[in-house]
């Protein structure tokens, strides 16, 4: 579907991780569809197509305080993410941290600080954007793969939690997808593309545009019904998993 046709009408969508991946896809197709959008990212943006704001998702404090001027809000896309890989038996404790801090401790800080702009809505919905690795685990991403799970498992109960306030919470776990973090695990030698791609029966990663356009369709009305799910966007990667 193209999002430029969608009658959805002109929403408030907030998405973390903005400027850039698929948190600027995402919010790219959003705003292609009519939307209206603001972006967070930890040292915030210039030049975007829409605004960026400095926020520091790993700092409760900060985001109740930049939460505070959403009323109401439709739509928030929890995009933020690093990683940090290293064998379970050394990865420092510092990497573990960071890692947790950002991609789990954060997703939830800022679904708890928005959720008052989003019962205000009516009908809020929360998009957290997990990963693949937190269905199908790999060696050396103890931190990832443990904050994206959670990211799925955290959703889940959301979903509960915020339903009797009109409030849904979805989940999606792309899989390989070449943003500028997975070209440069590519250029290091810690992903072999062709091995991928031998995995993958698209035989090819993701475009950050199709995650974010997928994202955005999943947040039209026609899908209210979906909630407490996670939707695996992976071109097919998890099915192949017997030789």
């Amino acid at each position: 579907m193209n999002p430029s046709t969608s009658t959805t009408p002109l929403r408030r969508v907030l998405v973390t991780g903005a400027a850039s991946g698929i948190g600027q896809a995402v919010a790219q197709a959003f705003l292609e569809g009519g939307d209206q959008v603001l972006g967070w990212d930890l040292h915030g943006a210039a030049g975007a197509d829409f605004p960026v704001h400095a926020v520091d998702i790993r700092d409760p404090a900060a985001v109740k305080a930049a939460a505070a001027s959403l009323q109401p809000l439709d739509v928030l896309v929890n995009c933020a993410g690093i990683a940090r890989r290293g064998h379970a038996a050394s990865l420092a404790v510092e990497d573990w941290r960071a890692v947790i801090d950002t991609n789990l401790s954060g997703t939830f800080y800022c679904c708890q600080a928005a959720f008052p702009a989003l019962k205000a809505a009516g009908a809020g919905l929360i998009i957290n954007v997990a990963s693949f690795v937190a269905h199908r685990s790999g060696p050396g991403r103890a931190s990832y793969v443990a904050s994206k799970a959670g990211v799925v498992a955290l959703t889940e109960v959301l979903a509960l939690d915020f339903a009797e306030h009109g409030v849904r919470a979805i989940s999606v776990s792309p899989g390989y997808t070449r943003t500028a973090m997975v070209e440069r695990a590519l250029e290091a030698g810690r992903l072999d593309e062709q091995k991928l791609l031998a995995r993958i029966p698209a035989r090819r990663l993701a475009a950050p545009a199709e995650i974010g356009h997928a994202i955005r369709t999943l947040a039209e009305p026609a899908l209210a019904y979906a909630n407490g799910c996670d939707f695996v966007i992976d071109g097919g990667f998890m099915a192949n998993g017997v030789d």
